[in-house]
This record gives structure tokens, C-alpha cells and sequence, in this order.
């Protein structure tokens, strides 16, 4: 007992301050710490002398464990390496030791071996004619892309008469690479404005939508006016919707204006038109306008209060009267 005691002792005043022993998850620390200072006069007592036993027998059983589990994972990479192996050529007993080993076997691997040699010849040739006849392919792109000109090929293409030609034709490409750059930039500036235009018209045409106009004080009141107004018409029209499924919707907005969302007649542009509501006998009852909600689809707004009957809604039309669209109230 007493020797087992100085081995411990032996054993525990190697250790340093701070000592862990460590295991998966669980951290053990030896008996005879307190407060981080070691006490050998501590780790002498029969408690700590069993509890540190205690734990050098637990880290010994656990760094078996872990032996005999590394062991396990090294066997288990091992037979997946030796799968693959065996797969890889081609499922064959005679890839396996000790058969492998055998005359019989030998002759078979040699064979097999060859045939691989065989195969990656076969494929590296048909890799170069793939990379040759992209090449070519490329070339006579190029050269179509260079107008089909014997002065692009080597060799006359170094000649001083194709190089003076090559010159002439690369200029004129740069000039013609730069006039379209123009035409798109003019192209796009056009899309611009008449993006700019259509979203203006679509706006009710009103000077306060437009920048710097729309920051100024006078402006957010009027703007905030205005999506109040369509707030309210959107939602009108969101109340009418539910309760029909027709295209054609017909409803009034707690301010008394006539709404109308329809399917627009074809040939009309309503962002190059004006609307009209006549009454059935073709007199003018409101000069309406068009605006739109927020998922883009347009609606006819008539504020003028409007009697029940039968009414067309008119459209403008270039080089037509009109076309209509027949509502009842």
C-alpha cells in the first residue's frame, strides 16, 4: 500500500499547476489542486490517493477505447479504399492478395494492365483530335470574324501588304464599333425619354410628379393629395372585385367619383389617349381620366356625379372617332 501510495505521489508532483486530463466530453482534474496551487500533502491523503486512481484507471480504460475505435475507423477506411480499389479495376478476384500473386493471376493483371495503357492511349488521342478540331473551329471563326481575308492567316498576314490592309480594316472597325456605340447610346436615351414620358402621363401629368418640382413643400402636399385620392379609388375598386368576377367592374369610391376597371378595346393606347363618359345619347356627361393602381392595371376615374342609365365610355383613337366601351349604372 505504501508503495502504490509514493508511486501516486511520484506520479501526481510531475503534474503541473493547472493540469486536465481529457477524454471525449469529460474533463477530469487530479486531486491535490486547491485553488489552482498544488498540495502534495493533499494528494497524499487516502481520498486522494483512491480518487486520483480512480481517475488514471478511468483515462486508461477511455485511451483503450479510443485505441481499439481508431483501430476500428482505420480498419473500416481501409476495407472502403480496398472496395474502391477493386472496383476501380474492374471487379476482378485476381486484383485481390493473395490471389493477385498467383501465376494464373499475374498473367491477368498484365493483361488488364495493358488494356488500361491501350485505353488511355485511345482516349488521349481522341483528346487531341477534340483539341485540335476546337482549334480549327476556333480559327475559322476568326477568320470569318475578320470579313474571310487571306491577310488574316499566317503567313501573309505579316507580309507588308497585309499588314497595311489589316490596318485599313481594323480602322475601319474601330469607326463602325464606335458609331454603333453611339446609335445605342442614342437608342437608349430615347427609351429614357419616353420611359420618362409614359411614367409622367401615367402620373395624371401632373408637374408636381416631376423632379426637382415633386421635393419642393408646394408639391408634397399635392402629391400626398393625390395617392390619397387613388388610395381610396384602389380601394373601392379592391371591394368591387371581391364581390364580381367580371372584367368589366363598375363602382363608386366614398367621394362619389365613378370608377371603371375594364379590358381595353383593341388598337387603344391609353397612354396617347383621352377618355370621355356620353350618355346614350351621345352627350358628354364627364371628361374622365386615366390612372393606374398599384399592380400597374389601368381604371377610368369620372368625378361628376353620374345618374343611373346606360353610358359609353370613349376612347381616342389616331385616325379613328373612337373606340367604346358600353357600361350600365
Amino acid at each position: 500500500m505504501k508503495i502504490k501510495i509514493w508511486l501516486a505521489s511520484l506520479l501526481l508532483s510531475t503534474i503541473p499547476t493547472g493540469f486536465l486530463i481529457t477524454q471525449s466530453q469529460s474533463a477530469y482534474a487530479a486531486c491535490g489542486f486547491v485553488d489552482g496551487v498544488w498540495s502534495h500533502e493533499l494528494a497524499m491523503t487516502p481520498a486522494c490517493v483512491a480518487e486520483n486512481n480512480a481517475i488514471a484507471d478511468a483515462v486508461k480504460a477511455a485511451a483503450e477505447a479510443k485505441a481499439i475505435q481508431d483501430q476500428k475507423d482505420v480498419e473500416a477506411r481501409a476495407k472502403e479504399n480496398a472496395e474502391r480499389d477493386y472496383i476501380a479495376n474492374g471487379s476482378r478476384p485476381c486484383s485481390l492478395y493473395p490471389a493477385s500473386i498467383t501465376p494464373e493471376c499475374v498473367a491477368e493483371n498484365l493483361v488488364d494492365a495493358a488494356k488500361k495503357t491501350a485505353a488511355m492511349e485511345e482516349k488521349a488521342i481522341e483528346d487531341q483530335k477534340k483539341a485540335e478540331e476546337a482549334a480549327k473551329a476556333n480559327a475559322e471563326l476568326d477568320y470569318i470574324a475578320n470579313g474571310s481575308r487571306p491577310c488574316t492567316l499566317y503567313p501573309a498576314s505579316i507580309t507588308a501588304a497585309c499588314a497595311a490592309e489589316n490596318l485599313e480594316y481594323e480602322t475601319k472597325r474601330q469607326i463602325a464599333a464606335a458609331a454603333k456605340f453611339e446609335a445605342d447610346q442614342i437608342e437608349a436615351e430615347q427609351k429614357a425619354l419616353k420611359q420618362a414620358k409614359d411614367d409622367y402621363i401615367r402620373n395624371g401629368s401632373r408637374p408636381c410628379s416631376v423632379f426637382p418640382a415633386s421635393t419642393t413643400p408646394e408639391c408634397a402636399e399635392l402629391n400626398l393629395k393625390y395617392e390619397e385620392i387613388k388610395k381610396v379609388e384602389i380601394a373601392a375598386l379592391a371591394a368591387a372585385r371581391e364581390i364580381s368576377t367580371k372584367a368589366l367592374i363598375t363602382t363608386k369610391d366614398e367621394n362619389g367619383s365613378l370608377l371603371v376597371a375594364s379590358n381595353i378595346p383593341k388598337g387603344v393606347d391609353l397612354l396617347n389617349t383621352k377618355v370621355r363618359l356620353v350618355n346614350s345619347k351621345g352627350k358628354l356627361v364627364d371628361a374622365g381620366e386615366i390612372r393606374y393602381d398599384g399592380a400597374g392595371k389601368p381604371y377610368f376615374v369620372f368625378d361628376k356625379q353620374v345618374a343611373k342609365g346606360n353610358y359609353k365610355i370613349e376612347l381616342s383613337i389616331p385616325k379613328k372617332k373612337s373606340a367604346t366601351i358600353a357600361i350600365k349604372l
